[in-house]
């Protein structure tokens, strides 16, 4: 006999203000980067700095329509998230997202990290299913998982976690460099540093079923911008 279990009905309004607050600094760094390229471009600086009053309005109203509206998607991909256990398997089906289905006999680890949410993981990378602390009938979950395989407790943050802005801040530095410098040596080894990260991103992204299709395809649009990094690059050293 199948269990399901579904995010109960307050379960988005308790990560909404983390997800605000956790897309807040990319956008932030994003919008400084945007006015750092303008600015060291412009010929006229003066130039630049009479419409910021008119343009920091109009960057944060698009800032506040954007949170919005990843707001909104999130949500609805919180309502359709459904877990079902069966005999055999265990199935993660979600909007707009990839079924991921592990045979039983294929989990190799069950994680449970210190905000409560659980990460099943199979044979390969592919096979994984995040679980948000948020889902309903939460004890029983727990139940299940202990007659399946013992629960790992993950104190400690992931590498991403712990140095994501310091990485995004490293990102936004050396794509800058490799704009406005003219400098072979620094441009070079910054167009590695990204290019180094945008292609680790892009696989990570790409492989990961638990993200939607529309987040997805950010790792195709990555791959844009590293053939402009690598472009610009190669103009440069063609000096």
């Amino acid at each position: 006999m199948n269990e399901i279990f579904k995010i109960k009905e307050s379960g988005f309004e308790e990560i909404k203000k983390q997800l605000i607050i956790k897309s807040l600094p990319t956008l932030l760094v994003a919008m400084s980067f945007g006015f750092a390229i303008v600015f060291i471009n412009a010929k006229e600086k003066g130039d630049v700095l009479t419409v910021l009053p008119f343009m920091i309005p109009f960057i944060l109203l698009s800032m506040g329509y954007g949170i919005y509206k990843g707001l909104k998607r999130q949500k609805m991909l919180f309502q359709t998230f459904k877990l079902t256990f069966s005999e055999n398997n265990i199935v993660r089906e979600q909007a707009n997202t990839p079924t991921v289905n592990i045979p039983i006999a294929d989990i190799k680890s069950i994680i449970k990290d210190k905000k409560g949410s659980y990460t099943i993981k199979g044979k390969t990378a592919s096979e994984t299913i995040l679980i948000p602390a948020q889902v309903g009938n939460y004890e029983h979950l727990e139940m299940l998982f202990s007659q399946i395989k013992p629960v790992e407790e993950l104190t400690l943050p992931t590498f991403e976690e712990k140095y994501r802005i310091p990485i995004l801040l490293l990102m936004a530095i050396c794509m800058g460099t490799v704009y406005v410098s003219y400098n072979k040596i620094l441009v070079g080894i910054c167009c590695v540093v990204v290019s180094t990260l945008l292609i680790r991103s892009s696989i990570q992204i790409l492989k990961n079923k638990n993200i939607d299709n529309k987040t997805r395809r950010i790792g195709y649009y990555s791959l844009v911008v590293l053939a402009s990094v690598i472009g610009v690059t190669i103009l440069k050293f063609s000096f």
